[in-house]
């Protein structure tokens, strides 16, 4: 998990001006040609999803310990 989080902290230092989405969980996954670490908010899920590449994304735990 660390290597991923720090791959994820890489890419979003590395990259400025990320794109930004906010959709459907849905219409979210099946993009795929979003920058590694892109950031997304699911307007169905309230969940937020960030972009590993390759038209992988995952979910980002908000919810509080």
């Amino acid at each position: 998990m660390s290597n991923l989080a720090s791959s994820i902290g890489s890419a979003v230092n590395s990259i400025r001006g990320l794109v930004k989405i906010i959709d459907t969980e849905s219409k979210i996954s099946a993009r795929n040609s979003d920058p590694v670490g892109s950031l997304a908010l699911g307007t169905d899920t309230n969940k937020l999803y960030v972009h590993l590449g390759s038209g992988s994304w995952v979910v980002i735990n908000t919810t509080p310990l």
